[in-house]
Order: structure tokens, then sequence, then C-alpha cells
């Protein structure tokens, strides 16, 4: 049994909404945050300020995971797939997989193909959400038909829809292949 499509969005939105980021957690905050070392408002400037706060040793989290939050601000959906690893992993804070889901909500929401594969893998993993072969499916699925997944990516799509796919009857796989096409899950 799956929850419906408005139901998982009532209770997406609900968990939004309780929780404590700079700017909406759905939406990306229409001022950037500060981050450090950066003059510019421009969301390659906060990748690449990011990118070298991980590439210290320790890896600075707590700069990248700013600059991330500017750069998503500033635009970038890419930056929200990167901000839920570094959350994912710990590196700016207690490890949480539920606030990072909740940023690749935000990059797949914003387009990013990054981030609905990443929302597919969630699924697939129970990684911040409840673990559910429906949604790895049509996520994953959608992902791939987005185009823009590197080699990587489209190989790891397509062995998650493998797994999921296995667990769905040919109608309900049949019927998520038919619904990939717009802004709205099945």
């Amino acid at each position: 049994m799956h929850a419906s499509p408005i139901l998982c969005r009532a209770l997406f939105l609900g968990f939004c909404a309780s929780l404590v980021l700079p700017g909406p957690c759905c939406r990306p905050a229409l001022a950037a945050p500060a981050c450090p070392g950066v003059a510019s408002a421009k969301p390659q400037d906060y990748a690449k300020r990011a990118a070298a706060a991980l590439a210290t040793t320790p890896p600075d989290g707590a700069t990248a995971a700013a600059c991330l939050h500017a750069a998503e601000a500033a635009g970038d959906p890419g930056a929200a797939v990167v901000l839920g690893f570094i959350t994912a992993a710990g590196l700016d804070g207690p490890p949480d997989p539920t606030r990072a889901a909740a940023a690749y909500f935000r990059a797949a929401d914003a387009g990013s193909p990054q981030g609905v594969l990443a929302v597919g893998l969630a699924f697939a993993h129970g990684a911040g959400v409840p673990a559910d072969a429906y949604w790895a499916y049509w996520f994953c699925r959608r992902a791939e038909s987005l185009g823009g997944l590197s080699e990587i990516e489209a190989a790891t799509a397509r062995e998650a829809i493998a797994t999921a796919g296995a667990a769905l009857n040919p109608a309900e796989r049949a019927m998520l292949d038919g619904n990939l096409v717009g802004d709205t899950p099945p």
C-alpha cells in the first residue's frame, strides 16, 4: 500500500514547516545567507567556496553548508543536493537523513535531475523517508527521463530502478512509467 501523492506532499510540507532552517525549507530563501569570503552574489562563487571548505583537513562543513545555502538561495538547485550529502554525512553537525531528504526534495522541486535521483535513492534506502519501492522507482525513472545525469548517476538510477521495479507488479510499473511527464508525481 502506498500513500497518495496528496498525502505525501501534505506530510512533506508539514515536515518542512517544522524545520528551523535559514529560509523556508521547501523553497530557497530570497536573500542569500552569508558565505564567508565571498563578496559576489553568484551561485558559482558560493559553490567554489563550499568546495574549498570541504577540501580542507578536516573539512569545514559549517562554512560549506553556509555557502551552499547561499548558492541555493541564489538559484542553484544543485547546491541543495550537495547540502543534502553534507547533512547526511554529518559534516555540518550530527548526521541527519531527514534534513538531507528535505534538501533533496528542494533540489528536485527546483528541477535538478540529481535532486530527483537523490529523492529516489532516499526512498530506495529509507534514508530520511520511509523505504518505498513505488516512489523509489518513480523518482529514479523521472531522473533518468529528465537527462543531465552523469554516466555514474545514470547507472545508479538504472540499478535502483531495477531493484525497485522488481518489488512492483507490472501494472504499477506501467502506471508509473506513464506518469513521468510533468511536475506532479502520480
